[in-house]
């Protein structure tokens, strides 16, 4: 026996359960705890991401008087986190959950010249790849960006050729968490369970 064309019509306006592709973004801008003139110490978890011990932390930049004379100002906030290590120090970030994509902005200080930052990714112990530049003049900010999916932490360093110490500040940490599928709402199912229930009144 053929349905109606009604019935047809019906059957096919029932919303399924449908899954989404969800990605989070999150910005590190090492302004979330605010401070103008005294340096942060940085060793902790801020939205998702642990820090391994810095030695310098976060400063206020040059437009809050420029503490510790890095010559640097935030690029998003007058607030970075600032380096002052001996070369080839590593400092590494840890991700509650993997990520598909981070990038981070690099800037050299005052006392710093042919400075290399080289960023690599890991899942756990296993590197997924790397990327580097060299820092252009004092507070002349650049980016670097992996795009590697499965990421659980990333790591970098300065290397320079003249200075044993290098300072450098660090800003705008953003990654992607893992992308996730998650249903659209609640309400399309409940809509689809009242559409069955008056299909079902309908057909008796």
């Amino acid at each position: 026996m053929h349905r109606p064309k009604s019935l047809n019509v019906l059957l096919s306006a029932i919303p399924a359960v449908v899954f989404l592709p969800v990605a989070t973004a999150t910005t590190i801008t090492f302004d979330e705890s605010p401070s103008t003139n005294n340096n942060v110490p940085y060793s902790a978890t801020v939205l998702g991401a642990t820090f391994s011990a810095t030695n310098a932390g976060t400063w206020g930049g040059n437009s809050n008087g420029d503490p510790g004379t890095w010559g640097l100002e935030g690029t998003n906030g007058p607030q970075f986190l600032g380096f002052n290590p001996i070369s080839g120090f590593t400092e590494v970030v840890t991700f509650a959950s993997s990520v598909n994509s981070v990038s981070l902005d690099f800037a050299g200080g005052f006392e710093t010249e042919s400075l290399t930052i080289t960023l690599q990714a890991f899942n756990d112990e296993t590197l997924l790849g790397s990327t580097s530049v060299s820092l252009g003049p004092v507070n002349t900010w650049s980016t670097l960006s992996l795009a590697l999916p499965g990421m659980t932490s990333i790591a970098w360093n300065a290397t320079c050729c003249t200075f044993a110490f290098v300072g450098y500040g660090v800003d705008n940490l953003r990654f992607d968490s893992a992308v996730v599928l998650e249903p659209v709402s609640a309400i399309l199912l409940a809509g689809g369970m009242l559409s069955l229930a008056g299909l079902r009144r309908w057909v008796r």
